[in-house]
């Protein structure tokens, strides 16, 4: 009892030091975008997330204010909620020192830190996927179709879906679960398996309606297809993992076959682990930094890996000890070193940042390149753009054009104005007669794209700048003035 009490106090204080850690880290490109739809009103949009992160970083910028801290406010609760219910769900698997390791495993993986202090799809999905596999469990124990449990189940395989649509993992999982065994396969003909089925479909069919109106963006950026590269995939596995973890989840795993666990009331944790394991191998490389969403299954993989460490007899004591302190010792270490990756800098380091990356370059960028450069120079950037705007004639003579979303919702944010940053795929329609100030981080442009240059009537290299951080180069801007932009004629 005593242990957990501590273990209580501990996510207390981890969760006061994740809220003083979230204003040092500017916004990332997909928390930009939730703030970009809060301000503009696109409360029911489907791009890159669903209206779920919106909605919550809205309330908590209703809390603490527009700037990262307000943002970013429930991260930090979110991650302590996903706490609790992997403590519940493996306390009521198996006991409440099992739950207790669980919940330090998790906290010091490199990916779970990540998402407390970041406000992303996998924010969310580490609370709510914890939290239907929890009651799912309860609802098999009650043996009841129509139990309660199966609604709140339903509502929180929604809620995924509404955060990071359309959460294909979370659905694969629940099936699997059903799947296992003669024993719950009677479920899958009941009406809370219905319940479940029918609240992921009802957001689903919204999401390809939405698709469908915007002209599928989903197959334009080419998320739907698997990366099948091996190597990549196990990188960033061990850099969200860190690689004894990650070694360990493997023989955890391999130990759960040859006892059976598949088969013994014990089974949830691996069968929420491996499909969703399996599909975020090969769809998790798709998602931006720093969303981690498809690495919920490592919530599971660290309860099982504190089960078969518990109960494992071929290690005496001291070695379980000392594999214990030394796994968790380098796992914190690397989230230290994720979360604010200026530290090698202040030791000496050489820390390189490569371009974007091509298909012969993925393997030199995993390794070289600054995994939080997406964080980082952001607000310089939207000081040097507002810079040339001032000096051009400010906000209302010219509309700002970015040459990606990324870049697009980060000016927006970081500027401040009223009027939205544009970006290629926006209606500029009712823009017709107006100068846009474009700005890209490519460093071969010579203006904007192809489909807008003869919208224009002339274009001029107006700045070129390079935003420096801890004396590195993190962004590379160039900024044209694209003079009286005609709308195509329809």
């Amino acid at each position: 009892m005593q242990r957990q009490r501590f273990l209580l106090a501990a996510l207390g204080l981890l969760t006061l030091w994740r809220w003083a850690l979230l204003p040092t880290l500017e916004l990332a490109p997909g928390e930009a975008l939730a703030v970009f739809c809060v301000k503009h009103g696109l409360w029911g949009s489907f791009f890159e997330m669903g209206p779920l992160v919106p909605l919550v970083a809205r309330l908590g910028m209703l809390i603490g204010g527009g700037g990262e801290f307000g943002v970013r406010f429930f991260a930090p609760l979110l991650a302590l909620a996903a706490s609790l219910m992997v403590w519940r769900l493996a306390r009521e698997l198996f006991d409440e020192q099992i739950a207790g390791w669980a919940v330090v495993i998790v906290n010091v993986l490199p990916a779970f830190n990540l998402a407390a202090v970041t406000l992303t799809p996998g924010t969310i999905a580490c609370v709510l996927v914890p939290a239907a596999a929890l009651c799912v469990r309860r609802a098999l124990v009650k043996g009841d179709a129509l139990n309660r449990a199966w609604w709140w189940a339903s509502a929180c395989v929604a809620g995924t879906a509404l955060a990071q649509p359309p959460a294909l993992a979370t659905m694969a999982a629940v099936v699997c679960v059903f799947g296992l065994s003669k024993r719950l396969r009677h479920h899958l003909n009941g009406s809370g398996f219905r319940a479940v089925l029918a609240a992921w479909s009802v957001v689903v069919l919204c999401w390809v309606i939405w698709q469908g109106v915007h002209g599928w963006p989903v197959f334009v950026a080419g998320h739907w297809l698997p990366e099948w590269r091996v190597i990549p995939n196990v990188l960033r596995w061990i850099v969200l993992a860190s690689p004894l973890l990650l070694g360990l989840f493997v023989l955890a795993v391999r130990a759960g076959f040859r006892s059976g666990m598949l088969e013994s009331q014990r089974s949830l944790p691996m069968a929420m682990l491996l499909p969703l394991a399996a599909l975020d191998f090969f769809y998790g490389p798709h998602e931006g930094w720093p969303d981690t969403g498809g690495v919920v299954w490592m919530l599971f993989g660290a309860m099982l890996l504190a089960h078969r460490s518990t109960v494992a007899r071929t290690a005496v004591i001291e070695q379980k000890i000392s594999l214990r302190t030394v796994t968790i010792v380098l796992a914190a270490l690397q989230s230290a070193f994720l979360l604010q990756t200026d530290l090698p800098r202040t030791l000496g380091l050489a820390w390189r940042f490569s371009d974007k990356p091509g298909a012969e370059t993925d393997y030199t960028h995993a390794l070289s390149a600054d995994p939080s450069k997406s964080m980082r120079g952001w607000r310089e950037s939207a000081g040097v753009v507002s810079a040339v705007l001032k000096q051009a004639g400010g906000e209302g003579v010219w509309f700002v054009l970015a040459g990606d979303w990324r870049l697009a919702v980060e000016l927006d944010h970081y500027l401040g104005g009223t009027e939205a940053v544009q970006f290629a795929a926006s209606d500029l329609r009712s823009f017709a007669g107006r100068s846009a100030l474009f700005v890209t981080e490519e460093r071969a442009a010579s203006g904007v794209s192809d489909s807008l240059k003869n919208r224009f009537q002339r274009m001029e290299l107006l700045s070129v700048a390079r935003v420096m951080h801890a004396g590195n180069e993190v962004r590379w801007l160039k900024i044209f003035a694209c003079h009286d932009y005609r709308a195509p004629d329809f």
